[in-house]
């Protein structure tokens, strides 16, 4: 009988586990090292970024290539979940690559970033989104701080 007892209590723990854990949880850690596409870009003055995502569960990712860094010589430098409001930041002169993933089904998809067109000041302009998507759920707009 205490044998049936434990089998019933484990089973209601096992059962009740993935009913409290959080949607980021469940799906896992993004990895965004492990994405091909990194889209570059640099300066040698600080710089404004905004980002913001229209729709979807949306990740980005500002990293540096290390020498001897973990993950693939990748040091996440800062990470921001994105919104539909616009969020911006300000990042230090350097090289840094921008990755953005996105949430579907339970696991963390690579972004495929494109260029948008830049206006004068404008270091960078992505439009990030799955390949077979062009409506540009996500964006994100660098801009030197020089000028």
């Amino acid at each position: 009988m205490t044998k049936l007892k434990l089998l019933a209590g484990s089973l209601a723990l096992i059962t009740t586990i993935p009913l409290v854990l959080t949607r980021s949880s469940w799906a896992g850690e993004p990895r965004p090292w492990l994405c091909r596409d990194k889209p570059v870009f640099s300066d040698s003055h600080p710089m404004q970024y905004q980002v913001s995502a229209k729709r979807g569960v949306w990740q980005i990712f500002f990293m540096q290539f290390q020498i001897n860094a973990a993950h693939d010589g990748f040091s996440i430098l800062e990470s921001r979940e994105l919104t539909r409001t616009p969020q911006s930041g300000t990042l230090p002169s350097g090289q840094y690559y921008a990755v953005a993933l996105y949430e579907k089904g339970g696991a963390w998809i690579c972004s495929y970033g494109e260029e948008s067109s830049r206006a004068p000041g404008d270091i960078k302009n992505l439009c990030y989104g799955p390949e077979d998507d062009p409506s540009c759920p996500a964006t994100l707009l660098v801009r030197s701080t020089a000028h």
